[in-house]
């Protein structure tokens, strides 16, 4: 089943309907969320979660709560980014001892979850409109310029 997708997409998009989406749904405020302290632990997850955050507020759809979620993205790059350099390092084929002390040539134990932790990121980046095929659902408004006191009331 495809993740329902959050009401302020719907109205960026231009396809929100008041008679499908729930009253009650939680309005968090808009800006930009507190960094996680453990996402502090790591320099470079830090400065993949500013960089996210800092890409999705300028979309104009960061709010305060979705540090936890941003913070689990970063988490998620940088761990990709430690396992790429692992495989780089050591080579996409390695040698491994086999059961019965034969040498054999075998693809890095590391790429499995170089994998799934690409897959991750994936899902995490669709969640916030940062892929080219989700972005592309989404229509961001220009914001209106307040040039008089009619303006703002209207």
């Amino acid at each position: 089943m495809r993740p329902k997708k959050p009401t302020a997409l719907h109205e960026l998009e231009g396809t929100f309907r008041k008679d499908r989406h729930n009253d009650l749904e939680p309005q968090p405020d808009k800006g930009l969320p507190d960094r996680p302290s453990w996402v502090d632990a790591d320099p470079v997850t830090a400065q993949l979660f500013d960089a996210a955050t800092n890409y999705i507020d300028s979309m104009n759809i960061a709010t305060r709560v979705d540090g936890i979620a941003i913070g689990l993205l970063a988490d998620q790059l940088g761990l990709y980014i430690k396992l790429r350099d692992h495989i780089r390092e050591d080579g996409v084929i390695v040698d491994m001892e086999g059961s019965k002390g034969q040498n054999r040539r075998v693809a890095n134990p590391a790429i499995p979850q170089l994998n799934q932790t690409l897959g991750n990121i994936h899902k995490l980046l669709r969640e916030y409109g940062l892929t080219a095929a989700s972005r592309s659902n989404v229509s961001v408004q220009e914001e209106k310029a307040i040039d008089s006191f009619d303006d703002f009331l209207g």
